[in-house]
């Protein structure tokens, strides 16, 4: 499957070459201040969105709170939910790209009026979070706090979700997410930068730049990320840009970053371990030097 996914990923790079036109411009991104990241718990999130890719019971001997493990229909999309009663949270997680079929979903990129929402979003992310969105609100209680988690498909869904959790009253505490591709415009980021999410991205993972810019971005607006962002390099360096620096989403961001990109950056195994060495001594690097530390 792994092969399949790479092949596709890589039709997509050339379709995207052969239809849209590079520009040589830099990020125009500024540093942001120091921070203390937590890689363990961040660690956390990333072994989730990873177990989520897992069979039912192998998810439910890892994490003996999970009360659903469910697979939707027609989609093939995975999702688990662990209860903590005690702490009065559910953890939701959200499995990414397993097969052609998401695959498709992830290239449908067209945006769609999202009318509940009132923003313009990713066609196949916002149909399948409606989906996901009715499977799952009887089985969670409002009274009860939502983490969320995802990777790739998963990741762009898992943060539409949060959204939708957040306007049918449930108090978000957090979201983390691995590779995730973009889902909305501006006005969408501006409307839900208050959320609390965290974005995890490989420098060399290409899926967190897509859907790239395009002639349709004149009508609704570029899609683009926002909140804070840690960038995973080299061992334990690592960059962070804070929610008004964490667009990486100018005109020439997705061929710029071509001549470093592999397919097997996205996946979950490799973020693992590219979060696993930044656990006993992460350094911050600036944004400006971060060439200096991607990986051959």
């Amino acid at each position: 499957m792994k092969k399949i996914i790479n092949y596709l990923f890589q039709l997509t790079v050339v379709a995207f070459s052969l239809v849209f036109t590079a520009c040589t411009s830099g990020y125009g991104t500024q540093d942001a201040e120091a921070v203390t990241i937590n890689f363990d718990d961040i660690l956390s999130y990333a072994e989730r969105a990873k177990a989520a890719y897992e069979k039912p019971e192998v998810i439910k001997k890892k994490y003996p709170k999970t009360v659903s493990v469910v697979s939707l229909p027609k989609t093939d999309i995975q999702y688990f939910i662990e209860t903590f009663h005690d702490e009065k949270l559910h953890i939701i997680s959200i499995r990414g790209t397993s097969n052609l079929k998401n695959f498709k979903q992830d290239a449908e990129y067209i945006p769609t009026k999202n009318k509940k929402l009132g923003i313009y979003v990713h066609k196949g992310f916002d149909r399948d979070t409606a989906k996901i969105l009715d499977d799952i609100l009887p089985r969670l209680n409002k009274n009860y706090a939502v983490k969320v988690t995802g990777h790739s498909l998963g990741a762009a869904i898992a943060s539409l979700l949060m959204i939708n959790l957040h306007e049918e009253g449930f108090t978000i505490k957090h979201s983390v997410n691995f590779g995730q591709p973009k889902f909305t415009n501006k006005k969408g980021a501006q409307k839900y930068q208050f959320l609390p999410m965290l974005r995890v991205v490989n420098e060399n993972d290409l899926v967190p730049l897509v859907p790239p810019v395009t002639l349709l971005d004149s009508t609704h607006g570029r899609y683009t990320h926002f909140k804070s962002e840690v960038i995973l390099l080299q061992g334990n360096k690592y960059v962070y840009l804070n929610e008004h620096d964490a667009s990486r989403t100018l005109p020439g961001s997705f061929w710029l970053n071509i001549e470093h990109a592999s397919v097997e950056n996205h996946f979950m195994d490799n973020y693992l371990k590219d979060i696993k060495n930044k656990l006993l001594n992460a350094v911050q690097v600036p944004y400006k030097d971060r060439e200096n530390y991607i990986k051959n």
